[in-house]
């Protein structure tokens, strides 16, 4: 008896958590699922509604995310279910492909989400995963007139209001057309004092957005990143964070190594004051990353005045020191652009042993180093280790191709 009173209770209890989840479920939003096109258009127009499509792929991840964990809330459902009709569309198959076709150009990604009017124009559009109080507000503002579209040509009017901005911005990040957005906001801070910065509701909205190295606004914020964190209290590591990673993508940018086309000898950048000035930007901050970028702006310079011999002593000094970012990869990069320019045999050979040395410890394994060394070992006159190596770096960036076509199409 025990034991079939705990089966019995075992079993009540499945039977409640299906319920509930059953419920929880219909609270969501109710979706027509690949319903006709046709169909859908008239019931938007018998029941005067506009139509909420969600555009979404088999495999797309945070468009599993969004059906999970937001459009199966009771409070999302609340809103969507008596105002609009709902549908959603797997963008391959069906009628989604169709729709894909007739509104591509609204469809940035997937997920997209679009709402449209009973005559079947778009009037509003997100893309990405959106969180619950993000869509329902955004949702919101196009029914009431503020769509996307409706902002794009305020804005082409010439409305500037800072309301009206932050408006506009939030509907273009939620539309995932964040390079408009970025645009929007470099416009208005390069049209200010930028000490309006200060200002609370400036930062709120464009503090995100001092991101242009060579701006009066950046210059200012670097200037005023001690103060903004004593006086006005706001995030000194955000701050920071922000402006690293501006600075060291311009620095990166003018250090590269890299050619514009395979075979070719890069160009480098002859800018030094340009360079120390973006190195004293990250000293007057205080980041990490200062010595790494002091030595490499210093080790440009030897490379600008052809003195090779030193750029090598130095090189192995900065990786001997510990300094940051002196890797195998970055080593690499550095002695395939030296075997480019440096025609000294004797100085190929000690590239060659260098990469051999740091190809032994799996740590700092590069397939692409094989490739270097190939080269290294066809100009030294040595073409049978030469083809051994070009052969197996062949394969295994074969190899790696197929894995990467592989993942794409998962």
């Amino acid at each position: 008896t025990m034991r079939r009173g705990s089966i019995m209770t075992i079993l009540l209890t499945m039977w409640l958590c299906a319920t509930s989840l059953a419920q929880e479920q219909q609270n969501g939003i109710c979706f027509h699922d690949n319903k006709p096109w046709k169909e859908v258009l008239e019931l938007a127009q018998k029941e005067n509604k506009y139509i909420f499509m969600d555009c979404y792929t088999s495999w797309c991840g945070p468009c599993k995310a969004l059906a999970k964990e937001v459009f199966s809330r009771a409070d999302v459902g609340a809103y969507f279910n008596p105002r609009f009709v709902n549908v959603k569309y797997d963008m391959e198959k069906g009628e989604g492909k169709m729709l894909y076709a007739k509104y591509k150009s609204h469809i940035v990604g997937f997920p997209t989400l679009l709402l449209i009017d009973k005559d079947g124009s778009v009037v509003h559009q997100f893309a990405g995963f959106q969180k619950p109080e993000v869509l329902i507000a955004g949702t919101k503002n196009a029914c009431e007139g503020k769509s996307l579209f409706w902002l794009a040509k305020q804005y082409e009017q010439g409305n500037r209001s800072l309301d009206f901005l932050k408006d506009y911005i939030e509907g273009l990040n939620a539309a995932f057309l964040r390079d408009s957005a970025v645009r929007v906001a470099h416009a208005y801070l390069n049209s200010i004092n930028p000490s309006d910065l200060d200002k609370e509701d400036v930062w709120q909205i464009m503090g995100p957005y001092v991101t242009e190295v060579n701006t009066p606004a950046f210059d200012y914020l670097v200037m005023n990143v001690n103060r903004y964190q004593r006086k006005l209290y706001r995030d000194r590591l955000a701050i920071n964070r922000q402006l690293e990673y501006s600075i060291e993508k311009e620095l990166r940018a003018c250090l590269s190594l890299r050619p514009k086309q395979k075979g070719e000898i890069p160009t480098l950048c002859v800018d030094t004051l340009y360079m120390a000035k973006l190195v004293n930007y990250l000293e007057r901050i205080g980041s990490n990353s200062k010595d790494a970028y002091q030595s490499k702006l210093y080790i440009h310079k030897l490379l600008l005045r052809g003195s090779y011999k030193e750029v090598w002593q130095a090189l192995l000094l900065c990786r001997d020191m510990r300094i940051t970012g002196y890797y195998s990869t970055t080593i690499h990069d550095y002695i395939r652009y030296l075997m480019q320019v440096h025609h000294d045999k004797q100085a190929w050979r000690v590239y060659l042993r260098k990469l051999e040395e740091m190809q032994a410890d799996a740590r700092e394994y590069n397939y692409h180093a094989l490739e270097t060394m190939a080269l290294l070992y066809q100009r030294l006159g040595k073409q049978k280790q030469a083809n051994e190596l070009m052969k197996k770096y062949l394969e295994i960036d074969e190899e790696k191709r197929k894995e990467f076509e592989k993942l794409l199409h998962k």
